[in-house]
């Protein structure tokens, strides 16, 4: 078994601490700004396996995401294990290429990015019990150790994917931002079906019968579009990095900015985590 550091305790970071001590003969330590039953050296120190699992949210003028709370925590712990076995994975979900210059920044220290894929109403279940769980990074002994720690707590036959920290986060973005698109693609064609006096409910239930297709996120609410802290912020980011990489991505834009225009409850701005008041420096 091992001892877990956990640094940042909202939703993911107690799902993760949470999830691990289910397993007997796991030790969970835990610090988060101030708070948390023991010091962040202590964490460090006595952690053979450590998550940063901070808030990354997105710059309010909608240009992208702040990564200064996720660089601080690497800034911090990445000086005090430089040259041991100890691994430092960011769970925090970042723009690709980040883990990648902690590496540059840090040779050696062992690092690793491995994305989560929680929802907030049921993030702890989420976690024990994962469609799959992807780990990323730079050699096959650092993979080796964290799918061994996850085969442990979810026994054989667990879908574990082992490949580059790049690679796995932008795993998390494709994810979130097809979920999104599939979103407002629902909401598209409710109003379609409204407009033709078609009930959307019944169109829905005979689409999904296609298992290519499946049925979540088909759902219309009275809300419209998407709300909560994962699909803005990460669409935001998503946008802002291809801008940053000169790619086209037209089609991203178009469902944010339809988005912005159907939902009725902007819920994001008012999320702890979500949304940085301050703007991108250009």
């Amino acid at each position: 078994m091992a001892n877990i550091g956990i640094i940042g305790w909202g939703v993911v970071g107690r799902a993760v601490g949470q999830g691990f001590e289910t397993k007997k003969g796991n030790k969970v330590l835990w610090y988060s700004r101030g708070k948390g039953p023991y010091s962040p050296e202590k964490v460090i120190s006595e952690s053979e396996f450590l998550f940063a699992c901070v808030p990354t949210p997105m710059f309010s003028d909608h240009s992208g995401i702040d990564l200064s709370v996720v660089k601080e925590v690497v800034d911090f712990v990445a000086p005090k294990i430089e040259g041991t076995d100890k691994i430092l994975t960011v769970k925090s979900t970042v723009v690709p290429g980040t883990t990648a210059s902690f590496k540059k920044k840090y040779p050696n220290v062992n690092f690793a990015m491995n994305p989560e894929f929680l929802t907030e109403a049921n993030a702890l279940g989420d976690f024990l019990k994962p469609d799959r769980t992807v780990i990323g990074a730079f050699s096959r002994s650092v993979s080796a150790r964290l799918a061994s720690l996850y085969q442990n707590l979810y026994g054989p036959g667990s879908k574990i994917f082992l490949t580059d920290p790049t690679t796995a986060e932008i795993v998390k973005y494709m994810s979130n931002a097809l979920l999104a698109t599939k979103v407002i693609f629902a909401n598209e064609m409710y109003d379609l079906c409204t407009s033709m006096g078609i009930k959307y409910e019944e169109v829905k239930s005979m689409v999904v019968a296609d298992a290519r297709i499946g049925p979540t996120h088909l759902d219309v609410t009275t809300l419209r579009g998407f709300g909560g802290k994962c699909f803005p912020k990460d669409m935001v980011a998503l946008i802002g990095f291809a801008k940053d990489k000169k790619i086209d991505a037209s089609l991203l834009k178009t469902v944010w900015s339809k988005n912005l225009k159907i939902r009725k409850v902007k819920d994001w701005e008012e999320i702890k985590g979500a949304v940085n008041r301050k703007k991108k420096k250009r």
